[in-house]
């Protein structure tokens, strides 16, 4: 791991925002908000892709089975946390994996949760259809993605402003591709970090306030999505009826 070096334009403030107080409030509304989307995941096998560290304590500690698949990309950030002062839960097992090949089996995983993972659309495919294989057809994974409107300018400061930002109709396309289709969407962050996550209750009371008065304008979109089964299969075609053209069109006598 000491080798692994992250590419140019990733971001390096992962690992700083997250230990300062915003970065802190920040990761405690998003676990408030991904408790709603799953509240009980007693004996339940939960894999964090991306840099979920802050983030898979939603479920640490309540009878799921967390795994932390963080990506190459971040394989500094993961080092740096270990260097300083090696924080990392020890009921939680993380590993550096690549984005095209995720070392688990088949149906390995009951719930799948990403952030910091997407780049861009054709990586996004690619990553999103290797989850998809380590996932249980009656699984669930969850998506946070900068909102395209906006989000990443609110964001500055934050590891979001320098992600990709999706809209709603290329994560749509994006999610069609890898054979995934939504469930239930969510949002959080109305407000730049710097004045909604002074507090937890700041944070919550402005996102509250702005799903009423602001809909579709939070920073950052919480998406979960489901396997589409049928995504894959041709539809059945019909066998082509000739007779008609056989009536109008002389056919020569054998």
């Amino acid at each position: 791991m000491q080798n692994v070096m992250p590419p140019t334009g990733v971001p390096a403030t992962v690992v700083p925002f997250y230990q300062s107080h915003e970065g802190e409030v920040c990761a405690a509304l998003l676990r408030d908000r991904l408790q709603w989307f799953w509240p009980d995941l007693r004996q339940q096998r939960v894999l964090g892709i991306g840099y979920t560290q802050p983030y898979l304590g939603a479920w640490r500690g309540r009878g799921a089975l967390c795994v932390s698949a963080v990506l190459g990309r971040h394989g500094a950030a993961l080092m740096t946390l270990q260097q300083e002062g090696g924080r990392l839960p020890p009921e939680e097992r993380t590993c550096l994996v690549d984005a095209q090949h995720l070392p688990f089996g088949d149906e390995a995983f009951d719930r799948i949760l990403l952030v910091h993972a997407l780049q861009d659309e054709e990586q996004a495919v690619t990553l999103l259809r290797a989850a998809g294989r380590v996932l249980r057809d009656d699984g669930r994974m969850v998506l946070i993605v900068p909102n395209w409107f906006g989000g990443r300018l609110r964001q500055r400061g934050t590891p979001f402003a320098q992600e990709t930002a999706f809209t709603r109709g290329s994560l749509r396309r994006v999610l069609a591709h890898a054979m995934l289709h939504v469930e239930r969407r969510d949002e959080a962050l109305f407000l730049p970090a710097g004045q909604g996550c002074t507090s937890l209750q700041r944070g919550q009371a402005s996102d509250i306030a702005g799903k009423v008065l602001s809909p579709g304008l939070g920073s950052l979109r919480l998406v979960e999505v489901v396997k589409d089964v049928y995504s894959a299969r041709p539809l059945p075609v019909a066998e082509r009826k000739v007779w008609f053209s056989k009536m109008m069109v002389p056919v020569q006598d054998a």
